[in-house]
């Protein structure tokens, strides 16, 4: 799913209207899917919807729901935030349209602002309803909210009742994901088409709540002229990526990972990154660690095969070490580099020799990268696929400059990176983003603030070399593994809470995320067998 900025979305819609489909149809299919969105999700009868019109075709949209909510027989107040005289020409013809449903129904009430009384009567008005629906502004707005539009956020926010805010809540900049002075909290936001960019980076992020996509039947064509070439990395694009697992595959047709990992210093490192790379459905693990962590790393990790490496006198792995792994490399299908190596300069030698000669595919994070630090150069041209899995300290080392925060430019700075270097490049963060060697962006949308603590990125980085020792790209496995390790996170927290997840409890959740995306039937009841 194609992901859009705001002025691109208005394109879509200009060329679309102009030569496909009238804006008033357009409006009412949005309308339409909006207040489907709402009798699935709010299926009883007896709820009271609170809707809140604004002078664009985003307010047309909350037109188009309050006739079609009032048609099913629900009870809907709109309230409208400035007179029509100035609504757009699509909306004021549905203004039109709810006016002869006025006349027929007794469920159907109208609050103009411009009564002097109005707040008073909003606020009563709130008091019986049972839902909002945010129709104030769309993607087009650009400034701080004031006046009376920022006094009826408030009292929408204050009210605590369940929010549908119309393509994206009023007071989001949908393209820097800004909170304009003030924005609507929604707990459900139905967008238009695809999803808007700002909307999928924090702080606006927080305020989307659960995004659904409305599909108003754009061209293809007109797509493609206008697509940023970035896509929403979610539940169906994680399916159609993952390699299916035969039924009949044994340890040695599912991949073999090799794992140069850990120090003295971080010896959890190598074992959370190997744990996850078997827990992804790997069927063997070799880690490569120092010689003075071998023992707690193969008491630890039980099903893991553990190498011992020469070290340093600070216990990081010598250059000796690539001797030792001549074997393991030609035995493995996929080489995973970097957690809690140390950054030692003779460990730096070691990484940068590995990642030259080793002839392998590779995943390469954390310490892996920082020996690259400054020399980006070396990376580029490599004869392996690639996947490296920085946060931004690390690719801002790697690079030499300073990572940007704003959404759009940081998109660009990662598929930049990604095409100049020949590599999949997985920007951690909140959110993550994952570039291709050709220069398509994902946005990964599952995952929380759960995943915010030390030991995370090494659970991702087994992940991506158990998934793709299994069969898949480089990419598809990036990709899959996000995916997951987002949706572990937030399994976990719903078990443990946001802040009382540790890297360690992912590895628990990991199965039942892959178990999940994979549609896998659930268990059977504990029930005993039935006996004949």
């Amino acid at each position: 799913m194609d992901v859009l900025t705001g002025e691109r979305m208005k394109k879509v819609d200009e060329e679309t209207i102009a030569r496909f489909c009238p804006g008033l149809e357009l409006m009412e299919r949005a309308g339409r899917q909006v207040a489907e969105f709402i009798l699935d999700r709010f299926p009883e009868k007896g709820f009271k919807a609170a809707i809140f019109v604004g002078p664009g075709n985003n307010g047309g949209d909350a037109l188009v729901v309050a006739r079609r909510l009032n048609e099913d027989g629900r009870a809907c107040s709109v309230h409208y935030l400035s007179s029509p005289e100035r609504f757009t020409m699509d909306a004021l013809k549905n203004y039109q349209r709810l006016q002869r449903r006025l006349k027929s129904s007794k469920s159907l009430k109208e609050i103009n602002s411009t009564r002097t009384d109005w707040s008073n009567i909003l606020k009563k008005d709130l008091m019986n309803a049972t839902l909002i629906v945010d129709g104030l502004f769309g993607t087009g707005l650009a400034r701080d909210l004031e006046g009376r539009a920022a006094d009826v956020v408030r009292l929408i926010n204050e009210r605590r009742l369940p929010v549908v805010s119309i393509d994206t809540p009023s007071g989001i900049h949908s393209d820097t994901g800004e909170v304009l002075g003030s924005a609507v909290r929604a707990h459900f936001t139905v967008t238009m088409g695809y999803p808007k960019l700002g909307m999928l980076f924090h702080p606006a992020r927080q305020r989307v709540g659960e995004l659904v996509v409305a599909d108003l039947g754009f061209p293809e064509e007109v797509l493609q002229v206008h697509s940023l070439g970035v896509h929403l990395l979610d539940r169906a694009e994680a399916v159609q990526r993952i390699v299916p697992r035969d039924p009949a595959a044994h340890k040695y047709g599912v991949g073999t990972v090799l794992l140069v990992a850990g120090s003295r210093a971080y010896t959890g490192a190598a074992m959370l990154a190997a744990e996850a790379a078997l827990r992804s459905g790997c069927g063997m693990v070799f880690v490569a660690v120092p010689e003075s962590i071998r023992p707690v790393v193969q008491t630890r990790v039980r099903e893991v095969i553990v190498i011992a490496l020469p070290e340093t006198a600070e216990g990081t792995i010598a250059p000796g070490a690539l001797s030792v792994l001549q074997d393991p490399i030609s035995a493995c299908d996929v080489i995973a580099l970097g957690p809690g190596l140390g950054r030692h300069a003779e460990t730096s030698d070691f990484v940068k020799n590995l990642v030259a000669e080793s002839g392998k595919p590779l995943i390469v994070d954390a310490d892996g990268i920082n020996a690259f630090a400054g020399e980006p150069e070396l990376l580029e041209g490599l004869r392996v696929p690639t996947v490296l899995t920085p946060h931004s300290g690390e690719l801002q080392r790697l690079v030499g400059r300073d990572v940007p925060t704003d959404p759009l430019d940081k998109v660009e700075t990662t598929r930049g990176i990604a095409k100049k270097l020949g590599v999949t490049l997985v920007h951690k963060g909140a959110p993550t983003l994952v570039a291709s060697p050709d220069g398509d962006v994902w946005i990964n949308h599952v995952g929380n603030s759960a995943l915010a603590t030390a030991g995370t990125g090494d659970v991702l980085t087994g992940m991506v070399a158990g998934l793709q020792a299994q069969g898949a790209t480089g990419l598809a496995a990036a990709l899959v593994a996000c995916y997951l390790h987002g949706r572990a996170g937030v399994r976990a927290s719903s078990a443990l809470g946001v802040r009382g997840v540790i890297a360690g409890d992912l590895l628990r959740f990991v199965g039942g995320a892959m178990r999940e995306l994979e549609n896998i039937m659930p268990d059977p009841p504990e029930s005993p067998v039935p006996r004949v």
